[in-house]
């Protein structure tokens, strides 16, 4: 089949749903089939395998401020209104989206020349009002998570297909602590280091991880990522006289995340706003690294209470403090949850499996 991943964002910034586009079409490039991204100007080509057609865009921020939906729906008109003829014109046999804000250009399409099945792949709520007037250009519905797939289906009233979203479990891997990794950062040895990974916005909670640095010892805190909320979060830092047990490292390239990772002792997700999945999890514990998780959205379906990490309560300063603590102070505990988590990223989130259920999801068959 000739399949397109259609989203503006999966070359020029390096999330959780670029790195889905990324990874499972080279899994499906890697079944034969013929996969190309269709992305907005700029950013990086991650894999030969996968053809990469890029189409300029204007970006959000000069939207007026009529709310981030507004805004992201405007970039995405912007961008499929250089894009749809490509897609039209094309003959795709399948066409793999992940925000409604790219309804209205593909029920455009369809209007015109586009002949291909569409698929619905949904990882979050970014509905908007009119988007019910275009649904009717999707063909597939499908979720990365249970709890996502419920609020899909309440919204368009089609049954949605679960299929989680995956990790390289090749390039995942346990790792050594390495001490001049960690001395690069600026952590003794013997330190622990606590870390997460994603955008530095205010949903995702880390400002409930630096409340709580002064109160564990003498861990440190890794971030990986970059957003908005960076300079707060330094600033909370520096209030609470922790600024130097905080490491901000930037945005890193995805290939880079491996040797990164495995350096935690604990990876945190304390996100206070839904995660539908959370792909950093599952790249975590594909590192052997036990995690703690807010218990909401699609994390439940990852994290195994007590086995692989532990799911906590969303913004609890105590619980998480609680948590951290015991956990530091029983190594042998932590060992075994990241070799437990380490086992269930290969049996349950390889891409190659979520590359296999959406073929067969194409084709008919059974998941």
């Amino acid at each position: 089949m000739k399949i397109c991943f259609y989203n503006v964002t999966a070359a020029y910034k390096s999330g959780g749903l670029e790195t889905s586009c990324w990874e499972a079409g080279r899994s499906l490039s890697k079944r034969g089939h013929e996969v190309s991204i269709v992305a907005g100007s700029g950013g990086n080509h991650r894999y030969t395998d996968v053809k990469l057609i890029q189409f300029p865009f204007k970006e959000r921020s000069i939207f007026p401020k009529f709310g981030t939906r507004f805004q992201k729906l405007m970039e995405r008109l912007s961008f499929g209104y250089r894009a749809w003829r490509h897609m039209a014109g094309s003959n795709y046999d399948i066409v793999i989206i992940n925000k409604p804000f790219d309804f209205p250009v593909l029920w455009w399409a369809k209007k015109r020349r586009l002949r291909a099945k569409v698929l619905f792949r949904s990882g979050g709520t970014d509905f908007f009002l009119g988007d019910k007037l275009f649904a009717g250009a999707i063909d597939f519905w499908a979720s990365s998570s249970v709890y996502n797939a419920m609020q899909v289906e309440r919204r368009y009233g089609h049954p949605v297909t679960v299929i989680h979203n995956g990790v390289d479990i090749e390039r995942f891997i346990p790792a050594d602590k390495n001490t001049e990794i960690r001395a690069h950062w600026g952590i003794p040895s013997g330190n622990p280091v606590i870390m997460s990974v994603g955008r530095l916005v205010g949903w995702k909670g880390l400002h409930t991880i630096v409340g709580l640095l002064p109160e564990v010892g003498d861990a440190h805190y890794v971030i990986v990522g970059e957003g908005p909320e960076r300079e707060s979060l330094y600033k909370l830092a520096l209030h609470l006289n922790v600024s130097g047990r905080m490491h901000f490292l930037g945005a890193v390239a995805h290939s880079d995340l491996p040797r990164i990772i495995s350096q935690a002792d604990i990876f945190v997700q304390p996100s206070i706003g839904e995660e539908a999945f959370g792909i950093s999890i599952v790249e975590a514990m594909s590192c052997g690294v036990p995690v703690l998780a807010s218990r909401n959205g699609g994390m439940p379906e990852i994290v195994i209470d007590g086995k692989t990490g532990l799911l906590l309560p969303a913004g609890d300063k105590a619980a998480w403090k609680e948590a951290i603590n015991t956990l530091l102070k029983q190594p042998d505990l932590l060992h075994e949850m990241g070799i437990n988590a380490r086992i269930r990223a290969e049996d349950h989130f390889s891409w190659s499996a979520n590359a296999l259920k959406l073929e067969n999801l194409f084709m008919g068959g059974s998941l």
